[in-house]
């Protein structure tokens, strides 16, 4: 995918995030205190994890992962239940970490080869991304603990969006017209 689709991607799901945020921050609210210890969106979250895991790990080019490739869908079709059964604690958490951490990986080989200075702000989210993913995955109540922080403060948790949807508006700016091509 070209980094201007990224820029695209990244910028609509800040700019969505943070505006119904900025728009409805009691509603929101709940929302995300909800979340942590949502059971349906630990299942798909985790399911999404599971199988952007499974296609990353098919698609590197290691000499040793060949002879077990056959395997890779079976065992993600495995997982996926399993950690339903095993992590539901806290499971959105830890697939939203998951998924943090994978994404990056094509996005970081579309900025590689882009001659633009501009690059480096989409380099910068991407692992700005990866830090929170892995903090997510091995510290999964930090999730909670910074919602229910932010969500009792509501002037800083509307500002909170507000700077979200200016970064995602910025990032489509971007991609529109310095990462085009």
């Amino acid at each position: 995918m070209l980094l201007s689709c990224w820029c695209y991607l990244l910028g609509l799901i800040c700019v969505l995030l943070g505006a119904s945020i900025a728009l409805a921050p009691d509603r929101m609210a709940r929302v995300y205190r909800a979340l942590p210890r949502s059971k349906a969106a630990g299942r798909v979250l985790s399911t999404v994890a599971w199988i952007w895991a499974g296609y990353a790990v098919w698609t590197m080019g290691l000499d040793f992962l060949q002879p077990f490739k056959m395997y890779i869908p079976v065992a993600v079709l495995i997982c996926i239940p399993l950690t339903w059964f095993w992590l539901d604690n806290l499971l959105p958490c830890r697939a939203l970490g998951g998924i943090l951490v994978l994404f990056p990986y094509e996005l970081l080989h579309a900025a590689r080869v882009h001659a633009s200075p501009w690059r480096l702000l989409v380099v910068t989210v991407a692992y700005l991304c990866i830090v929170k993913g892995m903090v997510l995955l091995l510290y999964p109540w930090k999730m909670r603990q910074a919602i229910e922080w932010f969500t009792a403060r509501p002037a800083l948790f509307r500002l909170g969006g507000v700077l979200n949807t200016l970064l995602g508006l910025l990032l489509i700016a971007v991609g529109a017209t310095v990462l085009r091509g």
